[in-house]
């Protein structure tokens, strides 16, 4: 069974609703008629070219970067969304980070969502993890049957088990209102990243994962803690593309999986306006506890996080050929781009680019 999509290409019906993997078992006439409102309504959303600029085409070759949400989290900003970026190669789609939103953030770059085969997680902070569980709840709304995955530290797979206790009350309505042939549970995967090492691979990239410095935790509160913060080294056939993750000044640990790559995706918060940020936001510094609260989110900010400076040091000594920041640290609205480039530029002389959503490179 086929429709034309509105560019006239042709689409089975039976890609995303049929009994089995060829689409050529009929539904049975019981399943048809109670099933049918909700069926069509899938065959449209399967059909439908997404808004936002011009799709990429799926057949397109190379590697194409983009950086879908560019604000440091939690708080939302107007101008930028939570943290994700896409990894298109030869057309399949990788998506490193998830934060909220991640599946409008990818319309609107002209990215089919529905297409996501695999995520991968820098760390378990919310404004990188939120949505992955959304994201592949909608691909399943609208009906795929084939595996997606997400790739994250330890607590992944345990995240993935509640998600899909959350997801149950939408999976029972539309169970009942059309053929789901395919639960979630056979179409959402996840998988811990145990250490660093090589964590994926398939015919388009290889993907190394590397412990980054975000988290330093307090002796006296972290206790046997697993988290762990990884950066990604993604190598395809014609780029090296690295995500730096969250991080502070790592030693040479960014240096070494950033080596010789051909574009370096790198966090970036500039202290004195997050200092700025702080005090006008802070209700009161008359207090001593909001004092402490003070100092305890600069020394998260100045441990945690890479200033403009140290991610010029990474970038030269990694020998890396173009730097793009994202992950602005505050991030607001009224910011100019060089108060994060300028400090870049001091150590690193080739191209640096501040990021904005939907960007391409």
């Amino acid at each position: 069974m086929r429709a034309l999509s509105k560019n006239g290409d042709a689409v089975r019906f039976s890609d995303f609703y049929f009994d089995n993997e060829n689409g050529d078992r009929p539904m049975t006439r019981i399943t048809r008629l109670s099933s049918v409102a909700t069926t069509i309504l899938i065959a449209f959303a399967a059909c439908a070219p997404l808004a936002g600029r011009a799709a990429s085409d799926s057949t397109d070759p190379g590697t194409h970067v983009y950086t879908l949400g560019t604000q440091g989290g939690p708080f939302p900003s107007v101008q930028r969304a939570e943290p994700s970026n896409a990894l298109v190669v030869n057309g399949a789609i990788y998506l490193i980070d998830a934060g909220n939103g991640v599946a409008r953030q990818l319309v609107i770059a002209g990215l089919d969502f529905r297409k996501v085969n695999q995520i991968f997680i820098t760390h378990n902070h919310d404004d990188h993890n939120a949505d992955w569980g959304t994201l592949m709840g909608l691909q399943w709304s609208v009906g795929r049957r084939t595996p997606v995955e997400v790739h994250g530290p330890i607590g992944t797979e345990s995240m993935l088990g509640g998600f899909l206790q959350y997801f149950a009350p939408n999976v029972q309505v539309r169970s009942a209102d059309t053929n789901m042939p395919v639960p979630p549970s056979q179409v959402f995967r996840a998988k811990d990243i145990l250490g660093p090492g090589v964590i994926y691979q398939d015919a388009n990239v290889k993907v190394t994962a590397a412990e980054n410095c975000h988290f330093h935790f307090n002796p006296k509160s972290a206790g046997d803690n697993p988290e762990k913060s990884y950066a990604f080294r993604f190598e395809t056939k014609d780029k090296v593309v690295v995500f730096s993750g969250d991080t502070g000044a790592c030693g040479d640990a960014i240096v070494k999986i950033s080596k010789d790559a051909d574009i370096l995706v790198h966090e970036v918060a500039s202290l004195p306006l997050v200092e700025a940020a702080l005090r006008a936001y802070m209700p009161s510094q008359a207090s001593s506890a909001a004092e402490a609260q003070f100092q305890g989110l600069m020394r998260h900010m100045e441990a945690d996080h890479s200033t403009p400076e140290e991610v010029g040091r990474v970038a030269a000594a990694a020998g890396v050929k173009r730097v793009v920041l994202t992950h602005f640290v505050p991030g607001r609205d009224n910011e100019s781009d060089s108060a994060y480039v300028d400090g870049v530029r001091k150590f690193f002389k080739g191209p640096v680019t501040a990021a904005h959503d939907g960007m391409e490179f």
